[in-house]
């Protein structure tokens, strides 16, 4: 669910009861919704809107109720660019990964590969996903083991070391040799952690000169 804090002012005592079971009705939906498509528009417009993130909870679990959730979100910003992250680990195991490729294919969104901690029940599997040709995205969340709970600064303080950051290039040269764009994104957000390790894979990712 959604807590009513997140709405504008104005709208935050509509559907207070159904909005916390994940229910919100349809005209509150169309007025959320018209208004972010208003906010984003002139980046729209002018050329300049790179990709809208739809990032999924971990309860977001693969399955019927799910899929036509996401087809709803596709139907709804036709004509934009869309990268859609799960944090459910379901949606990339082996078993499961080319339906997700192919319905993420058929939506036009670029899937969203994660670095994350492994071993944890949350962990998604270091897949680097390209299922729109004119974009894939990665996100490196950092490996701190305590991914999923505690606080933010807990989640996410993580600084990478230059040979973790190496051992991913291959996969990264890999997904941007099928794609017009790769962005590669640091949410390793503690101090300048994520700064210094993008500067990191950058130096990593540029050819070396001749």
């Amino acid at each position: 669910g959604t807590a009513p804090e997140a709405l504008p002012a104005d709208l935050r005592g509509a559907d207070g009861g159904r909005l916390r079971r994940g229910q919100a009705g349809d005209g509150l939906l169309d007025e959320v919704w018209g208004r972010f498509a208003e906010a984003v528009e002139p980046l729209r417009k002018e050329g300049r809107l790179g990709t809208v993130l739809f990032q999924f909870p971990p309860w977001f679990a693969p399955g019927s109720p799910a899929e036509a959730a996401l087809e709803a979100c596709a139907g709804r910003t036709e004509g934009w660019p869309i990268a859609v992250e799960f944090r459910h680990p379901g949606w990339w195991e082996a078993e499961r990964a080319d339906a997700t490729h192919a319905l993420l294919s058929a939506l036009g969104a670029s899937a969203v590969g994660t670095d994350m901690a492994q071993g944890l029940p949350s962990s998604l599997p270091p897949v680097v996903p390209v299922t729109r040709r004119s974009l894939a995205v990665v996100r490196f969340h950092g490996r701190s083991q305590a991914w999923g709970r505690g606080s933010k600064e807990d989640r996410f303080r993580y600084d990478y070391s230059a040979a973790e950051l190496g051992a991913r290039v291959p996969r990264l040269r890999h997904a941007a040799a099928q794609t017009d764009e790769l962005h590669v994104l640091f949410n390793n957000c503690c101090a300048d952690a994520a700064v210094r390790a993008a500067e990191t894979m950058r130096e990593l990712l540029t050819p070396p000169r001749r």
